[in-house]
This record gives structure tokens, sequence and C-alpha cells, in this order.
């Protein structure tokens, strides 16, 4: 008979290690226990045999199950630092690529709308930026057949936003969501103060 410890082994040796859901992993070990690691990664063994509406459902229940264990705030946080971790190297070095090309923010903007389709960078102001997707770019909750319940997910793409525009800008910005697709809105939109 296995002792609780060597359950306990065997069951986190199942978690993935890698691609997003490995990342997601690694955030939670590191930030919290693996006894709340463990209840969160439920099935995710099979995760990569999932289909697209599987896996969104995975992490609709998945995020529901975060935020009861830490709290909504402290969701929210981890999925922030997914956004940070999904923003690499690549996104960042075309943002400073991009706006060392331009002669304005407007300029920057106008750029960033023709190499993004589907999303929309517009100067409300001086001070302030919208951007709209036109459809959830997420690749692990875009085919939800289930509306999410909060917007916590979507912090992931708060952090994004958040990372590749520090890059471009090389100052802190601040972030919000406005409105997500995958909580039934017809858009998710950001709102960026520069």
């Amino acid at each position: 008979m296995k002792s609780k410890k060597q359950s306990s082994q065997s069951q986190a040796s199942k978690i993935p290690k890698t691609g997003r859901i490995g990342r997601f992993a690694k955030i939670i070990e590191k930030e919290y226990n693996q006894d709340i690691l463990e209840k969160l990664m439920s099935v995710s063994d099979r995760y990569e045999s999932f289909n697209s509406v599987e896996k969104a459902t995975w992490w609709k229940a998945t995020i529901e199950r975060l935020e009861k264990e830490i709290g909504k705030e402290n969701a929210i946080k981890i999925m922030e630092y997914c956004g940070q971790k999904c923003c690499g190297q690549g996104h960042r070095k075309t943002a400073k690529k991009l706006i060392g090309e331009s002669k304005s923010i407007e300029d920057f903007l106008n750029k960033l709308n023709k190499k993004f389709r589907g999303i929309r960078f517009n100067l409300k102001d001086k001070n302030t930026i919208v951007v709209i997707y036109d459809k959830c770019f997420c690749g692990q909750v875009k085919q939800t057949k289930q509306l999410f319940l909060t917007t916590t997910y979507c912090q992931c793409g708060v952090a994004w936003e958040k990372q590749f525009l520090e890059s471009a800008l090389d100052r802190p910005v601040e972030v919000k969501l406005v409105k997500s697709v995958i909580t039934g809105a017809d858009s998710c939109e950001f709102i960026i103060h520069i």
C-alpha cells in the first residue's frame, strides 16, 4: 500500500512540466504548496490529449478552484505571473523594434494595428491607449463553450499588454481590463494609462 507521501509524489510526477500548463503549474508550485498544486492540477496529465473545447473547460474549472483555494486577489496575481511569462522576449523585441521605427506614439500604434490583425490600438488622449481585441486570442480558452464566471483568467492578458507596452515605451504603464470575450462580451477591451 502506498504511503501518502508516495501517492503525492506519484501525482506530482503526472503534472505537466512544459507548455503553458506546465508554466502555470510551476508558478503555483513556487507560490503555494504541493497540496494546492495537486488540487488545482486535477486530470492535467491528460491535458495534451484534450481538444480545444476540453482545454477551455479545464481552465474554467481550474480558475474556479484557484479562486476557491487561494482567493480571487491571489488568483489574479497567479494569472498576472502567467501573462508576464507569456509575453516572451520575441514579443518584447518586436515592441522595441516598432517603437524604434516610429516617429510618434500615434505612428507606433498604427504600426501595431498593421502587425496584429484583429487587435486595434487607439490613442484616446496623450496618456491613454485603448486596446480592443475582436476575439479572444488565447489558444487555451478561445474555443470555450461555457462563459467564465470572472475575468481572473484574463488577467494573463492584462499582464501581457503591460509587459509588451512597457518594453516598447521603456516606462511603467497601468493596464485595466474593461471587458472580456470569454465572460460574454463581444470583444476584449483594455485601457492603458501611459
